[in-house]
């Protein structure tokens, strides 16, 4: 069974700048920096895919071993 905790014993995990995330160019994050904002490499990849859908972005990523590589592009930006 779940068991109620205190919400001062929680951790407020980092806001990701999307502002800059979302500026064309490539990024890359290790997997100890995804952790501070979606609790892991793979949550962090799933964070950005549901940003894009929400916002009408493609992003694109790169997994490579404990690092990642995403860039995200407006729809009519793409050749």
């Amino acid at each position: 069974m779940a068991t109620r905790i205190d919400s001062s014993e929680l951790e407020e995990p980092e806001q990701i700048p999307w502002d800059e995330f979302t500026d064309g160019f490539w990024w890359e994050i290790t997997a100890k920096e995804a952790e501070s904002y979606s609790g892991s490499l793979t949550g962090f990849r799933s964070t950005l895919y549901s940003y894009a859908r929400r916002n009408s972005l493609t992003v694109t990523t790169r997994t490579l071993g404990a690092r990642m590589r995403f860039q995200f592009v407006k729809h009519h930006e793409q050749v």
